[in-house]
């Protein structure tokens, strides 16, 4: 290859890397941390993917527009990620390509746990975080801010989810390798008052060490 074509590349290639990096659009809503835990939340680890567990009864009833969608849930949790890739529409090393190579939709994974968290995901690694009352409405406002909504004010169901009860919703937030599921998750637990760098945390190895030094490691699975 020529050496104009190779700096060509190069140049190219940093272009495209500066695009990706300023159309970041986390919803960053970082809380103070504070030592008055009066609940507690929960980072669950899917195999690439973190959610975060929110238990029912501390959620206003107006927080999120799905929660008349799971009246009976003891906890929901959520996960973010690209609009694709995570339903699993598309696999493989070229769909993680398609999902991160440039800017494209996403949505949001939300569970209805009817039991604890651990007994609904019995073989993930777990973390418990406490967290004050600010540091929850950080929380629940960053997530908040992850949904589409539709003209009437409701949520846009987009797939049926990976566990019962489960459903995929849409939201307005940009995916690419700079804004991944992992940057979301990691924006999550600064929300709740946790001392991360959501733009440089690109794997969920990450994500959950982030989670440990806020709280306690409750459950592991050193294969998922």
């Amino acid at each position: 290859m020529a050496r104009w074509a190779r700096r060509f590349l190069l140049v190219l290639f940093f272009c495209w890397g500066l695009l990706l990096a300023t159309r970041c659009h986390l919803p960053r809503q970082a809380t103070a941390p504070s030592p008055d835990s009066t609940s507690t939340v929960y980072l669950v680890r899917h195999g690439w993917h973190a959610g975060i567990a929110v238990r029912r009864a501390d959620l206003p009833n107006d927080a999120w527009p799905v929660l008349d969608n799971f009246p009976n849930a003891r906890y929901l949790e959520v996960g973010w990620g690209e609009a694709r890739y995570y339903p699993g529409t598309i696999r493989g090393v070229w769909g993680a390509i398609q999902a991160g190579a440039w800017p494209t939709n996403s949505v949001l994974h939300v569970v209805p746990a009817p039991d604890s968290v651990q007994n609904t995901f019995p073989v993930n690694t777990i973390v418990r975080i406490p967290v004050s009352q600010n540091e929850l409405d950080g929380l629940v406002r960053y997530v908040m801010a992850s949904f589409a909504r539709s003209d009437d004010g409701n949520a846009i169901v987009a797939a049926d989810g990976f566990y019962p009860g489960s459903r995929f919703y849409r939201s307005d937030l940009t995916y690419h390798v700079f804004n991944n599921c992992n940057h979301w998750a990691a924006g999550a637990l600064e929300a709740a008052g946790c001392d991360t760098a959501p733009r440089w945390t690109l794997t969920v190895g990450r994500v959950v060490k982030q989670a440990t030094k806020c709280g306690m490691l409750v459950q592991r699975r050193t294969s998922n």
